[in-house]
């Protein structure tokens, strides 16, 4: 792969989701609202307006653009009539141009309104049928470690990305410090108003492509599959909205045993290397002296 998705990506977890993944030679796929973040949007997304709201803002922007200092540039017919009636002064007062406006906009935002009930329909399906398997790109991240491997009690599985894997799209999950929507009201404005081409449905995997600022030291990168469109529509129980998918054995190229891992936990990972995993690497985590960082050692497996 190319410099910017890596080959190779690193699965953080606990013993016992390391022990089911090896011993069924198979990873969780999920829809986003299996996640286990409050901030990730999901099937149940709500806008932040509604077509009062969308109405209402129309007509306040279009009312100020009539009596702004300087026309309205574009080209759509709204501000081509929001220009005439600027140079024929058509309205005495705001209050008499709303009046004009609201019967003409409604009209307007109704129509706009049945495109913004397809693209809910359009995300709640995409939703409930996307299925997401997030990974980090390198075994020594720190936040990984803690957040999604218990604390350094768990493992790393480093699997082969790219082409010809079962991984074959990673995504790289953006850090921003403002919330994604479905679409904004600006957007929609923009549509109304400007005669933009608004289709957020184009957009829908960056939606969830996307959390907190905060969480930036996860460096996650993500991998989807639709294959299964439709499949969770026969099931109205939405814990249930997962796959477990196969990987290829070879796919599995080292694993990295936690500064905390126990002995035990550590003999039955190892159990299930040697006996599934013959060719992966098997490495032990350890702190490096005075430094917030950890190095591995290479654990050689006996005949």
């Amino acid at each position: 792969m190319s410099a910017d998705h890596p080959d190779k990506l690193v699965k953080y977890c606990s013993i016992p989701s390391a022990i089911k993944m090896l011993s069924t030679q198979a990873l969780r796929w999920s829809a986003p609202h299996l996640l286990s973040d409050p901030f990730q949007p999901d099937h149940q997304t709500q806008l932040n307006f509604d077509p009062h709201v969308l109405l209402e803002s129309a007509i306040k922007t279009s009312t100020a653009m009539i009596f702004a200092k300087e026309p309205p540039k574009g080209s759509s017919p709204l501000l081509a009539a929001i220009r005439r009636w600027r140079d024929e002064e058509r309205f005495a007062d705001a209050e008499e141009a709303d009046e004009v406006l609201k019967e003409l906009l409604s009209q307007m935002v109704d129509q706009r309104q049945a495109q913004v009930d397809q693209m809910m329909a359009d995300w709640r399906k995409f939703t409930r049928n996307v299925r997401v398997c997030s990974f980090a790109s390198k075994p020594d991240n720190l936040s990984a470690w803690q957040n999604f491997a218990d604390n350094h009690r768990g493992v790393a599985l480093k699997f082969l990305a790219g082409e010809n894997t079962s991984l074959p799209k990673p995504m790289p999950v953006e850090y921003k410090t403002t919330r994604p929507e479905i679409t904004t009201l600006k957007e929609q404005l923009g549509a109304i108003l400007n005669g933009e081409k608004v289709k957020p449905q184009t957009q829908f995997y960056n939606k969830i492509l996307t959390k907190p600022a905060f969480n930036k030291d996860e460096q996650e990168w993500r991998c989807f599959d639709l294959s299964g469109e439709d499949l969770s529509a026969d099931t109205s129980d939405a814990s249930q909205w997962y796959s477990d998918t196969k990987f290829e054995s070879a796919e599995l190229s080292a694993v990295y045993l936690g500064a905390f891992t126990t002995s035990k936990d550590k003999r039955d990972v190892v159990d299930l290397i040697k006996k599934k995993y013959q060719q992966a690497q098997i490495f032990q985590a350890k702190p490096v002296i005075g430094k917030y960082e950890i190095e591995f050692r290479r654990i050689t497996l006996k005949s």
